[in-house]
């Protein structure tokens, strides 16, 4: 079983998604800005769509896609985006 994200941990969830980004992208994540677009890196709505997928899982939170892609566009505004979910689904 893989450890999940403490989405209250803004450091820990800025370095897994910059992980994760590099992943998809096939670069160091040290190149991954977390104030630059995700655009500039080459990041397209497939890997958008990857990203938050995997978001859900690890952080076990439903994600407004259409408002996650386009209203916050780096890492850092994912982050915060991200920090004012709820911490899980459990009581839904």
């Amino acid at each position: 079983m893989t450890k999940s994200l403490d989405i209250r941990n803004t450091s820990e969830l800025q370095s897994w998604l910059r992980e994760r980004i590099a992943f998809y992208l096939d670069q160091p994540a040290d190149t991954i800005d977390p104030d630059t677009e995700l655009t500039h890196y080459g990041m397209n709505s497939v890997y958008a769509v990857s990203l938050l997928a995997d978001l859900e899982t690890k952080l076990g939170v439903e994600i407004d896609y259409m408002q996650a892609t386009w209203g916050y566009p780096t890492v850092n505004k994912l982050v915060e985006y991200l920090e004012a979910l709820p911490a899980n689904r459990e009581g839904e």
